[in-house]
């Protein structure tokens, strides 16, 4: 007989017998990673990410990024740590998460990419997130961030050549 259950009860970590919740971040973190490097070497050859054009993924990214960032793992995280170690947790996975950009940007851009979004973008989002109770403020930023990040090199650039 299965037992009716809330959806909260599902999204969110809990230890699972000898499957702690530590454990389980660090497996979908290095689950992540060899996605990652597979799909560097699929974009290498054929150019797609999985037989999609990147421009379709690009459309999704805000919503999925912050339901998945602000929605599932900041909610789920804060089941157990405070407000601001759930913030600092899930901004540093969010900075990692922006290693999937190797393809398409030099390697002094991604570091600077993680960097930002672990340690700027990712707990703006985060306390966003928790002090309103609405991850959509968040999409919202993560669309205006992204509108403006092309051209942001180049106002620091032209700010530091005055």
């Amino acid at each position: 007989m299965i037992m009716e259950t809330k959806l909260e009860e599902i999204l969110y970590p809990r230890k699972i017998k000898f499957f702690g919740v530590s454990a389980q971040i660090i497996t979908v973190v290095a689950l992540f990673t060899i996605y990652t490097a597979l799909s560097y070497f699929e974009y290498q050859k054929t150019g797609t990410m999985w037989g999609y054009p990147l421009r379709i993924s690009i459309l999704f990214v805000p919503i999925y990024e912050e339901l998945i960032f602000r929605g599932f793992i900041l909610a789920g995280l804060t089941k157990f740590y405070s407000a601001r170690n759930s913030i600092i947790i899930s901004s540093l996975i969010f900075g990692l998460w922006h290693l999937k950009n190797i393809f398409f940007i030099p390697t002094h851009d991604l570091i600077s990419q993680m960097l930002y979004t672990a340690f700027i973008f990712g707990p703006i989002t985060a306390y966003l997130t928790l002090k309103t109770k609405n991850v959509w403020l968040a999409v919202i930023l993560h669309y205006l961030n992204n509108t403006i990040a092309p051209f942001s090199w180049a106002i620091i650039g032209l700010l530091m050549l005055k």
